[in-house]
């Protein structure tokens, strides 16, 4: 029976390829969506802290402040409060962090919504919008 190939390798030495981003997709359809719905005003942008780095450039984001949990998007919304946005893959659940990120910012006032598609993400804005007597520019096509 042949040896199993050490971590990190596969059988015949090859490096192992690393898992497919199943939450890209939707974090660029995520951005794409908020960029041409978003109401002028409301600040947002794309928080990329959840990728694989290597040793030194984690090192650094760790040294500069960079804590763990932080969610997918950050906004901020007309009345001033921030507005959290999570985003999963069918199946994927929140890190321990990430709840505890959730509840901290929860307790704060902050809006916080773990969405798993286009259509969640659409769901939550508009239901932060409209107590401001605010709508998305654009909906996702039914």
């Amino acid at each position: 029976m042949a040896a199993a190939a050490p971590a990190g390798l596969r059988a015949g030495g090859l490096p192992r390829r690393k898992p497919r981003a199943r939450e890209l997709p939707l974090h660029i359809a995520a951005a794409s969506f908020m960029a041409r719905a978003l109401p002028e005003g409301v600040l947002w942008s794309h928080f990329p802290a959840g990728e694989k780095r290597d040793g030194r450039a984690a090192s650094k984001l760790k040294a500069m402040g960079l804590k763990p949990g932080w969610p997918d998007f950050i906004l901020v919304l007309p009345d001033g409060r921030a507005g959290f946005i999570e985003l999963k893959a069918k199946g994927g659940s929140l890190s321990p962090d990430q709840k505890a990120f959730e509840k901290s910012a929860k307790a704060l006032g902050a809006r916080h919504a773990e969405c798993r598609s286009l259509e969640e993400v659409e769901y939550a804005l508009s239901r932060w919008l409209q107590p401001h007597g605010l709508v998305l520019r654009v909906r996702i096509a039914a």
